[in-house]
């Protein structure tokens, strides 16, 4: 392939790319971040900016990010929905970032809630983040924040049936997700050979860990499923499925990349999150393999 030097001289191209909408876009997206900012500070029983450099609380940071995340990848999921091909003037594509972007934000908001009074029902979230700096804890809420929001983007990828159809379909597809989480956390306590709100509770920051990459995967999963089928049956047959390689890769790693103690002791008994984040690590590799493979 020859290289002519004044094509890479060539700055009209980039002139170009810098005039188009994508500029405006990211400006949206950048206002709705902070609009994430502000809606998570009005509905949040602390301070974050207090937390964050006041007490340099990490349990606090970790959920945060995770929330944060979650917030862009609502965004770019609704950015990239239209496609090159959307007919759609711009305006409107502006208004349905800000719409669903802000829907997104709400959605994340009401997982977080699902998350400290059901998937973690035996102690009080809010308690364990800011007084005991709980990063178990906080390891958990954000890995809760991305698989909400991995369902969320997955809601939102796809054609467009209407502004009714869609918020039907994402209300419905975030609460089958929400199940889905609440099914496989059910399951996931069941496998493991410690009582997993216990250790949480007890700042065990590997269980948290292992759990918050473990609901990222699932949700990696879920969201892949939800991309390519309407069917409410398929959804949940799928997640014992898919639940049961994970647990099945679990037992792997334990065996295989980790010999010796019993990843659960290395866990309950050592606190060890660096086994932690290779069983995660495991999970999330599983789960991508998975969605490859089937779709």
């Amino acid at each position: 392939m020859s290289i002519v030097i004044s094509d890479l001289l060539e700055l009209g191209s980039v002139i170009e790319l810098l005039r188009s909408e994508g500029v405006l876009f990211l400006l949206v997206s950048l206002f709705m971040i902070y609009v994430a900012k502000v809606v998570h500070d009005l509905l949040s029983p602390y301070n974050l900016a207090k937390e964050l450099t006041g007490h340099d609380n990490k349990a606090v940071a970790l959920s945060f990010a995770g929330y944060i995340y979650g917030v862009g990848l609502i965004l770019f999921g609704v950015i990239t929905n239209g496609g090159e091909e959307s007919v759609a003037s711009l305006s409107t594509n502006i208004i349905s970032v800000v719409g669903w972007g802000t829907g997104g934000i709400l959605f994340l908001i009401l997982a977080r809630l699902i998350n400290d009074n059901i998937l973690l029902r035996n102690f009080c979230n809010t308690k364990e983040l800011v007084e005991d700096r709980n990063v178990g804890t906080g390891a958990v809420e954000c890995g809760s924040f991305i698989g909400s929001a991995l369902i969320i983007h997955a809601a939102l990828t796809g054609e467009d049936t209407g502004l009714v159809a869609g918020i039907v379909s994402t209300v419905i597809y975030f609460i089958m997700g929400q199940i889905g989480f609440l099914i496989f956390g059910f399951l996931y306590g069941k496998t493991l050979r410690f009582d997993l709100h216990d250790e949480i509770e007890k700042d065990n920051v590997s269980a948290g860990v292992s759990f918050g990459f473990n609901l990222v995967a699932i949700g990696l999963l879920l969201s892949g499923f939800i991309k390519h089928s309407d069917s409410i049956t398929g959804f949940f047959i799928w997640l014992i499925f898919t639940a049961f390689l994970l647990f099945s890769s679990r037992y792997l790693v334990d065996k295989f990349i980790l010999p010796g103690d019993l990843l659960d002791e290395e866990i309950s008994r050592d606190h060890n999150w660096g086994a932690s984040l290779v069983e995660g690590a495991s999970a999330i590799l599983i789960a991508l393999i998975v969605n490859a493979s089937f779709f």
